[in-house]
């Protein structure tokens, strides 16, 4: 508990939030809209805000999904397995949630352009109940794969 308080805190630092977060923030939201332009004319990128038509979503700490990857490392960490293991799985956890979370995005600026409505409970409900059952998935799988180390 006290890892993931503790590298959990350390997106609270505000020269981590600026220097290292920012960069992420406007990164998802360049890439969102390079993705999302292949399909629609009206998309852009402004910093951090991914403009589609008249709508727009701006991404903030909690949909970078570097808070949920640092949660899911840290019960992988945690786990009585060999380092070697454990450094798979920190890759692991942080790929596939960051990849789960950019579809995230995807889906809520094309549902935002479309309907607030739908934008608020698959924000709100869907897309958070999903990235928990990947995460957990991500996570029993790499318990069987991880080899635990003698005691």
């Amino acid at each position: 508990m006290a890892l993931v308080v503790g590298l959990s805190n350390l997106l609270l630092v505000e020269a981590i939030d600026r220097d290292l977060l920012g960069h992420v923030r406007n990164g998802v939201a360049s890439l969102a809209a390079a993705v999302l332009s292949l399909f629609r004319d009206d998309v852009r990128a402004a910093a951090q805000t991914v403009f589609v038509g008249g709508s727009a979503v701006e991404i903030v700490n909690g949909c970078t999904g570097v808070d949920v990857a640092i949660f899911l490392a840290s019960a992988m960490l945690v786990y009585p397995a060999a380092w070697s293991a454990k450094l798979r799985g920190v890759a692991l956890a942080f790929a596939v949630v960051l990849a789960t979370n950019f579809l995230r995005v995807l889906t809520l600026c094309l549902l935002n352009a479309s309907s607030e409505r739908a934008f608020e409970i698959v924000h709100v409900y869907v897309w958070p109940a999903f990235i928990s059952l990947v995460c957990l998935a991500t996570l029993l799988v790499w318990i069987r794969s991880a080899t635990p180390r003698d005691a």
